[in-house]
């Protein structure tokens, strides 16, 4: 959308678009660069808070919840048809107010077999690869539709430097499909003298013969590494 376009808009739609745009980290800075540009009664409209709510979604960014632990991810790969966002590893769920924060806050526990050996498989992955102070992940069984989604976010913002990175790896084990899917995308920020991005998004699928839960978790697990592995390889060589 070109800048002359933009100044003819809504300014509920200018904001909208700002938004949207926003590179990881700088949200804040976008939100008071936009009271200048805009009434400060049109951030709080339900739709900005929609468009805001969209875009923590969007790029799995962690909130703080009152009274528990580590900070959660919510986006709608974790949420039901009810509206409740889960966080199956610190045993909650919850779901979002009109001014998209967390509320009617419950306990929440499952301990199906293929979520635990998944959670003790995550784990030794974690460990083995990330620096857990700059990740989040979550896991979720949707036994519904017997699901199990595995998210990994990492954040980095380097004000200092000028530049935000970004990495989130997504993956599926639809046991009901017999199929994993999976889904990384990294963005990258560098804005000291102009602004480069950088953006890669890439796509994983895999159909699978389900023998029993042990081997079931051995095989997801597997085909996860296998691709952030490669990715990062990939990544590296650039």
């Amino acid at each position: 959308m070109s800048k002359e376009k933009i100044l003819h808009q809504d300014p509920k739609e200018i904001a909208k678009y700002i938004i949207s745009q926003t590179p990881i980290g700088l949200l804040d800075s976008s939100l008071e660069n936009l009271k200048v540009l805009v009434k400060e009664e049109i951030l709080k409209s339900p739709e900005i808070i929609k468009e805001l709510t969209t875009y923590k979604e969007t790029h799995l960014i962690p909130v703080s919840i009152p009274n528990v632990k580590n900070k959660v991810i919510f986006c709608p790969l974790n949420k039901d048809n009810n509206d409740f966002y889960y966080d199956q590893i610190q045993k909650i769920r919850f779901k979002l107010n009109d001014k998209g924060e967390p509320e009617n806050i419950e306990e929440y526990e499952i301990n199906t077999e293929i979520f635990m050996r998944v959670c003790r498989r995550i784990d030794e992955y974690i460990k083995k690869y990330y620096n857990k102070d700059l990740l989040y992940y979550n896991i979720y069984h949707n036994t519904f539709l017997d699901r199990v989604q595995v998210l990994i976010v990492g954040k980095i913002v380097n004000k200092k430097n000028f530049w935000t990175g970004e990495w989130i790896s997504a993956w599926c084990l639809d046991i009901e499909q017999k199929r994993i899917d999976g889904e990384i995308r990294i963005n990258t920020l560098y804005y000291e003298d102009g602004n480069v991005q950088f953006n890669y998004e890439k796509n994983f699928e895999k159909t699978i013969t389900i023998k029993d839960v042990s081997t079931l978790a051995d095989e997801f697990m597997e085909f996860l590494e296998k691709n952030e592995n490669n990715t990062q390889n990939k990544i590296e060589e650039i």
